[in-house]
């Protein structure tokens, strides 16, 4: 593997940089400010990242994208989540989900979103899974009960399926111009043997978004209920095989995994960034405190830790890239980068002493986005579960 980016990399590089600080950052800081129960969603933000590209980016060129390497995405990711993950999370959970619905659809079924999300910059894809008592039991899975996973009933009534249940904590529900829906056809057997995707087009009838999650961190990144009563969804609009979507799915989970991965680096960069420029500038016992030895090192550490965690980043994108699709390495990414980001977070706010956890202070945003990546891409602990079989 080659460390050194190429021209196209390094171009993109600055210009996500560029956006992130000059734009993002300040943009969303006042957009976060709202209220509980209003909209924080980056509408404008949104727009003008996607006349850069980083709308379709991530999107294969044979489907009319750019066609950008996961590496790319990775390093891409990583710049924009510097100034806002709430903004970055937009674009490449939209990557994320069509690269998911790639694996499953029919020529035809692409046909009617892809294109569709190519012409709309504030197009946005819902994935719905996780339901209030189906959230770990989805990502290991557990299997061994059929009664576990999603409870989401999907019932055949001739050349038509009926849904009915709910989602939670879904990303951009509200905002969603498609959903992929995972139902259950089958309460027999285990959902991992029993769940079928169905295509979702709002405004649908029966289906709604729901309660708004206010949370501490990515506070622009809304997460909605999804309600489904008596949605009647024609079989034309089934992914893949009934019963059989969760087999489709599995070969985008790495992908899925560092994207994650690289919101996390984008936010631990941000601490550290804040922290060193914190310490040059604060004068205590007579000198900036990063010429206490304490501090300084600790200063070492944080930086030592981040570049580490974008290295291991750097070389699991590189493998998707080159075809090889390694669980162990892509867990273990995950992992390294959420613990990393969690500690220089942490250390930040210890570094700007009191003034770390007042409100207008800017490290106290990071400190709660980071809380909320422990939770994203699959929990540490299950992404550790799900490694441990390919020692």
């Amino acid at each position: 593997m080659d460390f050194e980016l190429s021209e196209e990399q390094k171009s993109l590089q600055i210009l996500a940089r560029k956006f992130a600080m000059e734009e993002m950052l300040p943009e969303v800081a006042e957009l976060e400010k709202r209220p509980d129960g209003e909209d924080k969603f980056a509408y404008d933000l949104v727009k003008r990242g996607a006349a850069l590209g980083f709308h379709s980016l991530g999107v294969p060129a044979a489907h009319g994208g750019d066609g950008a390497s996961v590496l790319t995405q990775c390093v891409v990711v990583e710049e924009l989540s510097v100034g806002s993950p709430s903004v970055s999370k937009v674009y490449s959970h939209n990557w994320k989900a069509i690269a998911g619905l790639i694996a499953v659809a029919t020529p035809e079924q692409l046909a009617r979103v892809v294109p569709a999300y190519l012409e709309d910059p504030l197009y946005c894809i819902g994935i719905a899974i996780t339901e209030p008592n189906a959230g770990s039991d989805n990502a290991l899975p557990f299997d061994a009960d059929p009664a576990a996973g999603p409870a989401l009933s999907a019932v055949r009534e001739g050349d038509h399926y009926v849904l009915n249940g709910m989602k939670q904590f879904i990303a951009m529900g509200a905002q969603a111009k498609y959903v992929t829906a995972f139902a259950r056809t089958d309460r027999s057997v285990p959902w991992t043997k029993g769940t079928t995707g169905f295509m979702i087009f709002p405004p649908h009838e029966g289906f709604e978004a729901g309660r708004l999650h206010e949370k501490v961190g990515l506070r622009c990144y809304p997460q909605h209920d999804l309600i489904f009563r008596d949605v009647r969804v024609p079989v034309e609009d089934r992914l893949g095989e009934e019963d059989r979507f969760q087999e489709g799915r599995r070969s985008v989970t790495n992908v899925g995994t560092v994207e994650a991965t690289a919101t996390s680096l984008g936010i631990a960069r941000r601490a550290h960034d804040l922290a060193l420029g914190y310490a040059r500038e604060r004068v205590q016992g007579g000198k900036p405190i990063i010429e206490h030895d304490l501090i300084g090192a600790l200063l070492l550490e944080m930086f030592t830790r981040l570049e580490a965690a974008r290295t291991l980043l750097w070389r699991t994108a590189w493998s998707i890239d080159e075809g090889v699709h390694d669980q162990k390495l892509a867990r273990a990414t995950k992992v390294l980068a959420v613990e990393t980001l969690n500690y220089l977070a942490a250390k930040a706010v210890e570094v700007w002493g009191g003034m770390g956890v007042m409100k207008d202070a800017p490290v106290e945003k990071v400190y709660r986005d980071a809380i909320q990546l422990y939770h994203m891409g699959n929990t540490n602990q299950v992404n550790v579960l799900k490694a441990l079989p390919h020692l």
